[in-house]
């Protein structure tokens, strides 16, 4: 499979030419030691291509040499990864009578860039090489869930007080790995049919509440307290409220796929406006530093039963300086017949779900699965189940100690839960 990040990286502007070793044009074939004594440069390897999971076609190798421009044998140089998750064996090797040393490098499991340093005595130099989609990673399975009536949708991590998962008539709460979820008890108003769920910086819970007839958002304080935060937008219950993202302001952002808007809350009052008009907006998430808003869209005429015949697709919008809405940018369009939950890792990748893939490739109509957009602009495959046999997922996030930080966590539509080795931590928990 040809690298992705050339076509598309080109087509966002992304990386002005975009060189073979990914967009560090400028990154340095030979490092000195600060006395200028020794010399330490790539003598092969660098800027490969490999399937995910896999060991690179050729071994990733360095030269130590002196002035004079001659190898110097028994230098220890140590390998270290850097991003992408992968590993070397083994982590450090001694020169040979040439000067060089050499070790194996294996790709991490997302389709992502991946980056290893070699190091001798101060003097750095670093390796870049692509992993295209290639062998799946493993898949656990964590809970068993019920069956596809059970209509499971979304789930959350908060610190020091686990994974919590929406689940019809509860928000369910398991403390730490292998305990067995609990209902978290509420007081004041009860939650029927959660949606999207996601935790602000005070640590209250906003939920999507889809129980007709007032579709809204609710709010759990961490005491168990449970209230209507807003009711909905100009006097009308929201149209399937479907997912939540929360801005460091501590604003709220809520998808409404039917109303075909993005509206934003007041935490303080719940006042609500709208924010933004796109057809089907599911998954919405920031990036690290707020500059934009990435959505997820699914198609309104199958979900909604109304509105426009729009496959899903992954779009973002840039956060204006007053907080207002810039263009719609389009990153992979008509892709799905939904899409739905998202998460960031540390490294920038973002990772996205989309069922039901329709454009040019309709043998997967009744697939679902996880595919990871590249900061480069790449778009490639991570995993997938089959609908076929009972499961779609619906939502993501990283996991927070207890739970493995450097796994993904999956929530199945079954409320079966899933975890996924990454290798790379999601980004931390504003």
């Amino acid at each position: 499979m040809k690298r992705f990040c050339r076509s598309v990286a080109a087509m966002f502007g992304l990386c002005g030419a975009l060189a073979v070793a990914g967009c560090d044009g400028d990154n340095e074939q030979a490092s000195r030691s600060p006395d200028g004594s020794v010399f330490l440069e790539k003598a092969g390897g660098d800027d490969q291509v490999g399937g995910t999971g896999r060991d690179l076609p050729e071994p990733i190798a360095v030269r130590v040499y002196d002035t004079q421009g001659d190898g110097i044998q028994g230098f220890e140089v140590d390998f270290s990864v850097t991003a992408g998750g992968g590993t070397v064996s083994p982590a450090s090797a001694v020169t040979d009578a040439a000067g060089e040393a050499s070790v194996r490098w294996r790709l991490g499991a997302p389709p992502v860039r991946n980056r290893v340093t070699a190091s001798a005595g101060g003097r750095v130099v670093e390796f870049v090489a692509w992993a295209d989609p290639g062998d799946p990673p493993a898949v656990d399975v964590l809970l068993p869930g019920g069956g596809l009536d059970f209509a499971n949708e979304d789930l959350a991590f908060a610190e020091g007080r686990g994974l919590f998962l929406g689940s019809p008539g509860a928000i369910l709460n398991l403390a730490a790995p292998g305990v067995a979820p609990v209902g978290i008890e509420l007081a004041g108003e009860t939650i029927e049919s959660p949606t999207g769920i996601a935790f602000g910086a005070s640590g209250d819970l906003y939920v999507c509440e889809n129980a007709p007839p007032r579709q809204s958002v609710k709010r759990v304080r961490p005491s168990g307290l449970c209230e209507t935060l807003s009711a909905g937008f100009e006097g009308r219950p929201f149209a399937l409220p479907n997912y939540i993202a929360v801005h460091s302001s501590g604003e709220i952002y809520l998808s409404s796929t039917c109303d075909n808007r993005i509206y934003r809350i007041s935490p303080v009052d719940g006042e609500t406006s709208e924010f933004l008009s796109i057809p089907g907006p599911n998954g919405i998430a920031f990036d690290a530093g707020e500059a934009y808003l990435y959505i997820l869209t699914e198609n309104p005429r199958v979900f909604c039963t109304t509105g426009p015949d729009i496959p899903g697709g992954l779009f973002r919008v840039l956060l204006g300086p007053e907080g207002g809405p810039g263009d719609i940018e389009p990153l992979v369009e008509r892709f799905a017949l939904a899409g739905d939950g998202l998460a960031f890792d540390e490294e920038g990748n973002l990772y996205v779900v989309f069922s039901g893939y329709i454009e040019g490739r309709r043998e997967r109509l009744f697939d679902s699965g996880v595919f990871v957009r590249t900061p480069e602009g790449s778009f490639g495959e991570f995993f997938t189940v089959s609908i076929l046999e009972g499961e779609i997922i619906t939502n993501i996030a990283f996991g927070v100690e207890p739970f493995d930080p450097l796994s993904l966590y999956c929530y199945g539509f079954t409320g079966r839960l899933y975890r996924v080795g990454v290798g790379i931590r999601g980004r931390p928990i504003p």
